[in-house]
């Protein structure tokens, strides 16, 4: 429902009609609409992050773009539901905290990678938190772009954008 009609718009008894069951049963799993959601959510976050965590190893530059290439299909088998975290996050405080908390494990993740690298001397001096942020923050706005509102345009196919926003991350992280 969440997919289907955004976050305002679900209502408990709309979940309760879908389901085929008592509002009674929903209250036994659920305190309310928005801890539903949250178990949603959080299921699709454990999916993205299990498909954007390549194991590392070989080139960097392809277990980068299997990261990102796996964050955007899991991004766009959920489509629906990402947009109604954007939509909910202007409208309930709730769900604002959720995508926070939501993003943080991905941003922890590559903070420590990034300070990892920089102390090899393999990664450029940066702020292993600011850039973390930065670059996942374009990989997320760029998915929602691409995946929702289909820009730049339709002919771009999601192994394009993971490969551009691969090329744009490496050379932004990488000494050589």
């Amino acid at each position: 429902m969440f997919e289907e009609r955004g976050y305002a718009a679900t209502t408990v008894g709309l979940i309760t009609e879908r389901a085929a069951t008592a509002h009674g049963t929903f209250y036994l799993y659920f305190r309310n609409k928005q801890d539903a959601f949250e178990k949603v959510m959080a299921e699709v976050a454990d999916d993205l992050y299990r498909q954007s965590n390549v194991h590392q190893g070989g080139d960097p530059f392809e277990v980068l773009e299997a990261s990102i290439r796996g964050y955007l299909r899991v991004y766009s088998q959920h489509r629906g539901l990402w947009r109604c975290v954007l939509e909910g996050l202007h409208q309930n405080a709730g769900v604002e905290e959720l995508w926070l908390r939501l993003r943080r494990p991905f941003f922890e993740r590559v903070e420590r990678s990034l300070a990892q690298l920089a102390s090899e001397g393999a990664g450029r001096d940066v702020d292993p938190r600011l850039t973390a942020h930065v670059l996942g923050s374009m990989v997320e706005w760029s998915a929602f772009c691409h995946v929702e509102l289909e820009q730049p345009g339709g002919d771009v196919s999601l192994d394009q954008l993971a490969h551009t926003l691969s090329d744009l991350w490496y050379h932004a992280v990488y000494r050589a």
